[in-house]
């Protein structure tokens, strides 16, 4: 066979398959506004096939798609300081021209924090933030823990913004030893329309004050706890329910200290595997002028 008729027939069959979409791409994509232009945000895009795409400012982009593809672009990952939302990111190609009416308009979510006091030198104050929003169904736990604690008193920022129109509920996640702090004004709904900025700092929800004061640690001795086992104890309070696990023997404090008033009931809640335990002195009230009191809880184990 001659090349001119072997190129005839090979120039047939990328014909046919330009025709069925086998080789004829081109893309769908469209602008980002709101996103900003100092790189401080960053926003992953993807189509329906889970291709990527980073953006740091606000600008145009694009996806390859084939002529005759359903395409779906959406928000892979917001940004942390806006949150993005899509519009005619979904269809399906109909020619080789390319579709660029994607638009993604980002706007700015809301800080939330306030003031700290009493926070005693050298403690750390982890709170979290349970974001919600009905109509979205989205139910988030933003705990400060990933980003540190708070360590000093005056004001703070929780580092997870809130999406504008979301609801916020700040609350103590675990407070300092020895102390016991006071959410004011933790719950509310976010609104963009409240940010200012403040000596080049945005700032937005700012009346969420937390005190701390000091309290009496609930403190357990245990003994007779063999080697490679666990047991598990729970205080009941007023405060909150307190799990602590332990596996040697020695003294523990619970997570959380009480304030004066605050009833206490030690209880096993896991025995160690082929061991029993028993509380002595399990339950008590708090009081500040007498901690001692709460202090001569003993677990022994047999």
């Amino acid at each position: 066979m001659n090349k001119s008729k072997i190129a005839g027939i090979l120039g047939g069959v990328a014909i046919v398959l330009a025709g069925c979409g086998g080789f004829v791409y081109t893309t769908v994509g469209g602008t980002v506004t709101g996103l900003g232009t100092t790189g401080t945000n960053v926003l992953i895009m993807q189509n329906e096939g889970n291709y990527k795409q980073t953006l740091i400012a606000d600008g145009s982009f694009s996806f390859s798609e084939a002529s005759n593809a359903h395409y779906a672009i959406s928000v892979y990952q917001q940004p942390s300081y806006v949150n993005c939302s899509v519009a005619n990111g979904t269809g399906t190609m109909n020619s080789s021209s390319g579709v660029a009416n994607v638009n993604v308009t980002c706007v700015p979510n809301v800080p939330v924090g306030g003031k700290l006091s009493g926070l005693a030198d050298g403690g750390k104050l982890y709170l979290i933030d349970n974001i919600t929003n009905a109509a979205a169904n989205i139910n988030l736990n933003a705990d400060n823990t990933t980003a540190g604690a708070i360590s000093s008193n005056g004001d703070y920022t929780l580092p997870t913004w809130v999406v504008n129109g979301y609801n916020y509920n700040v609350s103590v996640a675990l407070p300092p030893p020895g102390q016991y702090c006071t959410v004011v004004n933790g719950a509310g709904v976010a609104s963009n329309l409240n940010n200012i900025l403040v000596n080049g700092v945005v700032k937005g929800v700012v009346n969420i004050d937390i005190n701390c004061t000091a309290a009496v640690p609930v403190t357990f001795t245990v003994s007779g706890l063999t080697a490679g086992n666990s047991l598990t104890l729970t205080n009941t309070s007023t405060a909150r329910v307190d799990p602590l696990t332990v596996t040697t023997i020695g003294t523990y404090n619970f997570s959380w200290s009480l304030l004066t008033g605050m009833p206490y009931a030690v209880t096993i809640t896991t025995q160690p595997t082929n061991q029993t335990c028993t509380v002595q002195n399990g339950t008590g009230v708090i009081n500040l002028a007498n901690p001692a009191g709460a202090a001569n809880i003993l677990v022994n184990c047999v």
